[in-house]
């Protein structure tokens, strides 16, 4: 807990330390629903080629893909009019100010998604950025009354510092991480807990190799992660790695990769060949200073777009992570999978509106069999979470879950999201995940509207019931405002 305070103040005062040197643009943009549906429909709709499962995205990357927009419809150029418009409210060589706040009633049974981080019956934030072309600074100062997952007052997650050079960008500090193509959730590294405090490393644009024999491969990317965990109490200040490579080398297909795991900590050997053991991976069950030298997770994930094969506006994908190893593939597998159509209808009074559908299904059982193994180790015994909520999937191991979503963006100013899903969470009833820590089964929907009231204020409202075979019907909701460079 020291070390992990020390970090975060070590993380802060950098930050302060180059306020005065530094102008403003976001290079960086993290975990953002808006920004990802509208990025994801372009892409089904085949105006665009970029990838959205590794987060965060930068603005040159996403301002690369629309400068080859193929653009044929009014609907088309609407969602790149509302991307630009987003990257622009943050311009260059300014100070960029937000302020927020939000409240909402107790949400334990309302399944989180993606960039989901209103996790307290109230939350308010202030933070300031400044950035030149390859810098970047941000600092966002949070107070929260009843958190669900911790119980601190004042915290500094979104808090970091970024450098670029050679196409590399270095940031350290406190940030939301997203690996996979899902719309709801990622097996290995979503955004449900607190993020972790650390070190990424990825590239600025994603460019295929210029080399002859290299550019098949397509546009790619790569994000590597080091960190330390946050009240790891069966090892004290242990931490988490991590590396992810995607590649397209169609405009109809992206792959990927994943690995992490955790290592080191109070306790727990943190030598440099222990390390290395950890890195090869081939001694998970018996390496190095007495046992597993980390608790590994590691798999794969495909998107298939179907525009530029069929004309379809339709796109398919999975993933699947696996909790051991053999034959150097992933073994004990949980499995992700999905489909996303991308649209517009017309009205008569509003005129055209753009939308998208999707399923996805997730079963984290392992080799779809309920045995407690999924997101648990016999050495790091607080098992793939921080805090208690988990690093991958955000209704954790032993979990069966099924939903179906939509988005519609009304006009320019109007932004609804909609989720039925039906789950079955905790299967095994382990005590490591306390987002959901008895066996339950739980039907929830959940519907969210975005409007822009004018070029400086955002608000938002959100609405769900929740149905728990154990406890009660839950009906919430919450709302919040947001002032940019005011």
């Amino acid at each position: 807990m020291k070390k992990t305070f020390t970090l975060k103040k070590l993380s802060v005062l950098l930050s302060l330390s180059l306020v005065g040197t530094l102008a403003s643009a976001q290079n960086l943009q993290m975990n953002n629903m808006s920004l990802k549906s509208e990025l994801d429909w372009l892409r089904a709709q085949g105006v665009i080629q970029i990838s959205t499962s590794t987060w965060p995205l930068t603005a040159n990357e996403i301002n690369r893909a629309l400068s080859n927009a193929d653009i044929r419809t009014a609907e088309q150029q609407q969602i790149v009019q509302s991307i630009r418009y987003t990257l622009s409210k943050e311009p260059k060589s300014l100070v960029n100010t937000k302020v927020s706040a939000y409240a909402q009633t107790d949400r334990e049974q309302l399944p989180q998604s993606f960039a989901d981080d209103k996790t307290a019956n109230f939350q308010a934030a202030a933070q300031v950025g400044l950035s030149e072309e390859d810098w970047e600074v941000n600092i966002r100062a949070n107070v929260k009354d009843k958190d669900m997952i911790d119980d601190e007052d004042l915290s500094f997650e979104g808090s970091y510092l970024a450098g670029k050079y050679a196409n590399q960008w270095l940031i350290a500090g406190q940030i939301p991480t997203w690996w996979g193509p899902g719309h709801d959730g990622s097996l290995i590294r979503g955004d449900a807990s607190k993020p972790v405090i650390g070190v990424t490393m990825q590239r600025d644009t994603q460019e295929a190799p210029s080399h002859p024999y290299l550019n098949w491969i397509g546009p790619w990317q790569y994000q590597l992660f080091a960190g330390q965990l946050e009240d790891y109490e069966a090892a004290k200040d242990a931490k988490l790695i991590g590396m992810r490579l995607t590649a397209s080398p169609t405009d109809w297909l992206e792959v990927g990769a994943s690995r992490t795991f955790m290592w080191g900590g109070e306790g727990r050997p943190e030598s440099a060949s222990s390390f290395w053991d950890a890195i090869k991976g081939t001694k998970d069950n018996g390496g190095r200073d007495g046992g597993d030298p980390a608790n590994q997770l590691a798999g794969f994930d495909a998107r298939v777009n179907l525009a530029p094969l069929v004309n379809a506006p339709v796109s398919v994908y999975g993933q699947y992570v696996g909790e051991d190893e053999a034959g150097a593939l992933p073994a004990k597998n949980m499995y992700l999978a999905g489909a996303d159509f991308a649209s517009s209808f017309n009205t008569t009074n509003i005129g055209s509106m753009p939308y998208q559908l999707y399923t996805e299904w997730t079963d984290t059982r392992t080799s779809g069999d309920v045995k407690g193994v999924s997101y648990n180790h016999h050495n790091y015994t607080d098992g793939y979470y921080q805090q208690g909520y988990p690093l991958g999937y955000a209704l954790g191991g032993d979990t069966e879950s099924i939903a179906i979503g939509g988005k519609l963006w009304v006009d320019n100013q109007n932004f609804i999201t909609a989720k039925a899903q039906h789950a079955k969470v905790n299967q095994s009833s382990r005590a490591t995940n306390q987002a959901f820590p008895e066996s339950d089964k739980l039907t929830v929907l959940d519907v969210a509207w975005e409007h822009q009231l004018n070029p400086k204020t955002t608000i938002s409202s959100r609405a769900w019931v929740s149905d728990s075979d154990i406890h009660s019907t839950d009906v919430g909701g919450g709302i919040g405002v947001e002032f940019a460079n005011f």
